[in-house]
């Protein structure tokens, strides 16, 4: 969107109209303005909005005084004036102009677009500009209030106006070749008397004209993919002349000479010729084209000479386009008859002056200067320009001209041809939409089926008239075997208004049919009415050609390949005379001997009886005119002779004959060895199976290319996991490993994978179904390719949880015995130290500690039994006092049955054992008439409930006074009752006897504190 008129610089310089003349120029190369809407285009005008969020977006290209929009959203219109356009200003930026608030921008001030409707306030654009730099058009996106645009946005909209460029470039280049292909074609096929040859940039024949096979001998097929230096004598071959002459002409442009040359039938001829590049646009080298004259007899005689540049002379003459020669200074020399039927110029007349004079004033000094340009450098020349006829009409002509080099490389001459290209220029400027299908056939059709239209190509190949083909004469070149369906699919397309899709063979002008592609889409108006059809036929004749060659070769390798592996033959089985015909080998998979007779009754006799049945079948339907006709089986045979069994595997195609089968051609090896493989393999794998199911290791296979991962039946039943709840993908693996082990494991694992180790294996947390984590011991191989890549990875899954319970049990238990054993012997410590400490009766002393270390022995025993967690009253009790039971009623003990914890079970067990020792020396147990009540209940009072035991001696010795100090008995009873479990003791000596009462809270009776009790 610019401006009306021209563009003006921002630089302030002269030139402003030679740059617009040159971009208006650059931008009519593309042949873009004024074309029906395109989907690509569209696509990128549809992006732009969606990348920018806006209601409107366009691709433009700018013309002269006027702006076309080749894409548009949300404006309703294909073309507006520059006067009040907004891309005007683009155009004068860089790269891009990006406005947010037209209303705070002074260059949109009063623009009516602003003011008025429909009230534009946001603006950014981005130039489409080509490869020499003009700017022909833009990418915008427009909103009606103001817009922030992202640099993301920025740089996606520069991308699509990229992409524009390149639609645009794409197009042009398509119709540009298609015109030069065709060039070349007309003027290979009229060169009868030249051997023309191209090459690929190695020197293998690619293309190989009648004149060649006229002078050389050799047709095209024979010397396509063969190199050139079939045609170079032994002593040029010797030297490597191809070679040369390829290295010549790319770097003067081409490689004249003239030597001799070798024909098929071994014979020499003198030649002149020229070797030359065929470059792309770009300058790449696809290949060589290598031109050959016959001048044997012009060698020999002027006068053959003479005759042979009269006829090359004619054909110029007689060539539907001009033909010229210049000198190796660019002056022309010659131009044939056509040149002066068409401009009437004066015969001979080939001065500089005549012919510009006949060129348009607008193109005269840009063809001049490319011309030049062409004979300064000795490049190839190229130009298309307006000639003016001899009634005044101007046409469009592409002239070309190429440098002719002696041996040298020199340039001598050159050759040039000036063809007419109106009618494709108009069709060109008509039908821009159809540049995507050239060189097809291109057609409208109407609703009715009937076509309106048919370019110069169908009347080109069918050799049919306008008259003739139009409406509906253009089914007379339709094969009769395909026009029905044809029909049918035309008619459904336009009752369906759906794409028009079809393959049919044409009629040539010559009566050869050929092969197209037929497609045609609904064209339709505003309101979504189809108004008629625009179409394309494509030949596709050697493309499906060689699909099926390659089809056929494909078959034939594969047959190829079997027969090299497995030992493959032939046999032939004819239909009609019930004739088997089978080799030596076939036989031999039979039991028979290579010259044994055999017919049908043979087969059947020897086809193992279990099989007879399916190998009936498999032939009734290879035979049935209503299947495919593939006959593929595999059977046994048995060897009636000797009773051997074999596999045989047996493969055919029937061929029919006016629906009859006439034939069932094929091929059998022996697959004996394979199947006894098969059967071994499926009785490995099922032991495979059968292992994994019986082990409670959950085994994985993990494809690393894919992330695929594949489990036993292990992981559910080990961890929970129903089948569909696993997703197969080392993600979800990872991703049940404890988080605190997860990146440890990563690592490990790709360490392996990612160095050259093969074994890995650690042990970590994994989540089962139930939310618990199992303790895991994960073990894996990894298998690497011939480069050492890790491709796959197989391991196993052990679950060692009990394990793992285990050894902490069996830490805990060591740790708790180390303990027991140094409080035990810290106990044995403190008794001894107390008991010997004054002792004056050293065997009192002895039998002291000795019955001491007896009671805590005892109380060892009952809390062994269980497991050092709780013992029951009653059994402490007992066990502390067994000793002391002269009697059955000495000592009468009763309470409830209240568990004790060990510690309170061992500092009860020796107060007990004190009391009774110290009531068998001095109280109720050192007579035969005292006895003792021991007594124990549970206090339910104040907050918690208390335990409480009490002593009570009875009928010993009267206790007259109160002892007047503290023996080690009453100090071992408050160190391993009170001090201990934190209980009260108290002593009371009265004179009926000793009283002992022990007082602690239940819960420190029964609970374990945290240091465990020896």
């Amino acid at each position: 969107m610019v401006p009306h008129g021209h563009i003006e610089p921002d630089n302030g310089e002269d030139g402003g109209c030679t740059g617009e003349a040159a971009r208006l120029r650059a931008l009519d190369r593309y042949r873009l303005l004024d074309t029906p809407r395109e989907r690509d285009f569209d696509d990128i005008a549809e992006a732009a909005a969606d990348l920018c969020e806006t209601p409107i977006a366009v691709v433009n290209l700018v013309g002269d005084g006027r702006q076309f929009f080749k894409a548009e959203v949300g404006l309703g219109v294909r073309e507006t004036p520059l006067e009040t356009s907004f891309c005007r200003q683009t155009l004068l930026q860089e790269e891009f102009l990006y406005v947010p608030n037209t209303t705070l921008d002074p260059r949109f001030e009063g623009n009516p677009l602003v003011t008025g409707e429909p009230g534009l306030r946001f603006y950014a654009g981005a130039l489409i500009k080509t490869s020499e730099g003009h700017p022909v058009g833009t990418v915008c996106v427009l909103d009606t209030k103001p817009h922030e645009l992202g640099d993301r946005q920025r740089r996606g909209l520069m991308r699509l106006a990229r992409q524009a460029m390149a639609q645009m470039e794409l197009r042009r280049s398509l119709r540009e070749q298609a015109e030069q292909r065709l060039l070349h074609e007309r003027i290979l096929d009229s060169a009868t008397d030249f051997a023309i040859v191209a090459t690929d940039p190695q020197g293998l024949v690619t293309r190989w004209n009648e004149g060649a096979e006229r002078i050389l001998g050799w047709t095209e097929a024979e010397m396509l993919g063969r190199t050139v230096e079939a045609f170079f004598t032994p002593e040029d071959r010797a030297r490597d002349r191809p070679g040369t002459e390829m290295r010549l002409s790319l770097e003067h442009g081409s490689a004249p000479d003239e030597r001799w040359h070798m024909r098929k039938d071994g014979t020499r001829f003198w030649a002149s010729g020229e070797m030359m590049p065929l470059r792309t646009e770009a300058g790449e080298t696809i290949g060589f084209l290598k031109i050959l004259r016959d001048r044997t007899e012009q060698r020999e005689s002027g006068a053959a000479l003479q005759a042979s540049e009269m006829r090359y002379r004619s054909l110029v003459e007689v060539s539907p386009q001009v033909v010229w020669f210049g000198d190796a200074a660019g002056n022309v020399t010659y131009c044939n008859a056509y040149w002066y039927d068409y401009t009437g110029l004066p015969a001979g007349e080939t001065g500089e002056a005549s012919w510009m004079g006949a060129i348009h004033p607008d193109h005269r000094e840009s063809t001049r200067a490319t011309w030049l340009a062409a004979a300064g450098s000795g490049r190839p020349y190229e130009v298309e320009f307006p000639l003016r006829r001899a009634d005044g009409q101007y046409r469009w002509f592409l002239s070309r001209a190429q440098p002719l080099r002696d041996a040298d490389g020199a340039v001598r001459s050159w050759i040039g041809t000036s063809l007419d290209i109106h009618e494709r220029k108009f069709a060109e400027e008509r039908f821009k939409t159809l540049t995507e299908l050239a060189p097809a056939i291109i057609w409208f059709g109407n609703p009715d089926g009937s076509l309106s239209y048919l370019n110069d190509r169908w009347y080109a190949y069918t050799g049919q008239t306008p008259e003739q083909a139009l409406p509906l004469g253009w089914g007379e070149v339709i094969h009769p075997d395909d026009l029905q369906r044809l029909l049918n699919v035309w008619e459904h397309a336009r009752t369906n208004e759906v794409l028009y899709d079809t393959e049919a063979r044409l009629r040539r002008r010559d009566g050869e049919y050929r092969w197209f592609l037929i497609r045609a889409e609904p064209m339709r108006d505003a309101g979504g009415t189809v108004v008629g059809w625009l179409g394309s036929d494509s030949d596709i004749h050697d493309r499906r050609q060689a699909e099926e060659e390659l089809r056929r070769a494909r078959e034939q390798l594969r047959l190829a390949v079997e027969a090299a592996g497995t030992g493959v033959f032939d046999f032939d089985f004819d239909l009609v005379s019930n004739e088997l015909n089978w080799d030596a080998r076939l036989r031999s998979f039979y039991g028979l001997a290579p010259d044994a007779p055999v017919d049908l009754a043979v087969h059947l006799a020897r086809v193992h009886p279990d099989d007879h049945a399916g190998a009936d079948e498999a032939v009734r339907a290879a035979i049935d005119p209503a299947g495919d006709g593939v006959y593929d089986i595999t059977y046994r045979t048995v060897a009636l002779e000797d009773g051997t069994e074999r596999w045989v595997s047996a493969k055919g195609q029937t061929l029919f004959r006016d629906g009859r089968p006439v034939r069932l051609i094929g091929f059998a090896h022996d697959v004996t060895e394979s199947r006894r493989a098969e059967q071994a393999l499926r009785e490995t794998e099922e032991r495979y199976r059968l292992a994994s199911r019986a082990t409670n290791d959950a085994i994985w296979d993990w494809d690393l290319a894919t992330n695929h991962v594949l489990w036993n039946e292990a992981l559910g039943e080990a961890h929970g996991y129903a089948p569909d709840a696993v997703e197969p993908t080392g993600d979800w693996w990872i991703g049940h490993i404890h988080p605190d082990d997860r990146p440890r494991i990563d690592r490990s694992i790709h360490t392996v994978i990612d160095g050259l180790g093969s074994a890995w294996s650690d042990e970590y947390r994994f989540l089962r179904a139930d939310g618990s984590y199992a303790d895991i011991l994960d073990r894996g191989y990894v298998i690497r390719d011939p480069a050492g890549r890790a491709v796959r990875m197989i391991g196993a899954m052990l679950d060692i949880s009990e394990r793992k319970r285990a050894e902490e049990h069996q830490r805990l238990l060591t740790g708790e015995l180390q303990h027991r054993v140094k409080n035990t012997l810290a106990l044995v410590q403190a008794i001894a130290s107390q008991t010997f400490r004054n002792a004056s009766d050293l065997a009192a002393a002895n039998e002291a500690f000795s019955a001491r270390l007896i009671s805590l022995g005892r109380a060892h025993d009952i809390l062994t039994q269980s497991s050092w967690s709780q013992a029951p009253i009653a059994e402490v009790v007992e066990g502390a006092l067994a000793v002391h039971r002269g009697g059955a009623s000495r000592i009468r003990a009763s309470g409830p049955n209240v568990p004790l914890a060990a510690k309170p079970a061992l500092a009860l067990a020796l107060a007990l054992h004190e009391l009774a020792t110290n009531a068998a020396k001095y109280g109720a147990l050192s007579n035969d008439s005292g006895s003792v009540d021991l007594r124990w209940h549970v206090v339910h009072e104040g907050e918690a409930p208390r335990f409480c035991l009490t002593w009570s001696e009875h009928g010993g010795p009267p206790i007259l006074s109160q002892p007047v100090r503290r023996g080690f008995g009453s100090r071992l009873i408050e160190r391993s009752f009170a001090a201990e479990v934190g209980g009260e003791v108290k002593l009371t000596y009265a004179p009926t006897g000793l009283v002992c009462r022990l007082e602690a809270s239940l819960a420190s009776m029964q609970e374990a504190n945290d240091e465990t009790a020896a």
